[in-house]
């Protein structure tokens, strides 16, 4: 089952994303007790008056020792150069709470790239488009767009945590 969607922005919505063994095998790691956890100060930007405990899979040469459960999500996108791969958990709140918008990743010269979320759980949270579009927290949907649109994480109000892994890569 995948479905795309289209408006004004490109953005591809896929759900069922990973084979259900592949998903069982990725979660049974980043939703286990002994996954390693590190508080954030600030969601969209540093010192944005929120948190959020992370992860960071790979960026600027540095490989996490628990990158390669990513492996069955990056062999699905057509990977040039990873920019990063960072897992985010926010924890549940009292109302669906947004986070500053933003983008993950500036290049200097404007160079295209993409950002596709991966939703490891389900709950009532979502990312939000600058343009309105919403995508909910439904694990194992992947939605991917240019890199360059503003959008913003929501908390959830139905679970104890919302889970996501973030990737940023240029296309081959």
């Amino acid at each position: 089952n995948s479905s795309s969607t289209n408006c004004l922005i490109k953005m591809k919505v896929i759900d069922n994303f990973l084979k259900i063994k592949e998903l069982e095998n990725l979660n049974k790691v980043i939703l286990g007790k002994d996954f390693p956890w590190y508080f954030t100060e600030g969601k969209s930007f540093n010192d944005d008056g929120d948190f959020q405990h992370c992860h960071i899979f790979k960026e600027f040469g540095m490989v996490s020792t628990f990158y390669k459960i990513n492996f069955p999500i990056l062999n699905k996108l057509n990977v040039d150069k990873i920019i990063r791969i960072k897992a985010n958990v926010t924890f549940k709140k009292d109302k669906n709470e947004q986070t500053p918008m933003h983008v993950d990743h500036l290049f200097k010269n404007n160079e295209k790239f993409k950002t596709g979320v991966f939703y490891c759980n389900t709950n009532n949270g979502s990312t939000l488009f600058q343009n309105g579009k919403r995508i909910y927290s439904k694990e194992n949907r992947m939605v991917i767009f240019d890199g360059y649109q503003k959008h913003c994480g929501v908390h959830c109000t139905d679970q104890n945590r919302r889970v996501v892994i973030n990737f940023n890569w240029t296309e081959k």
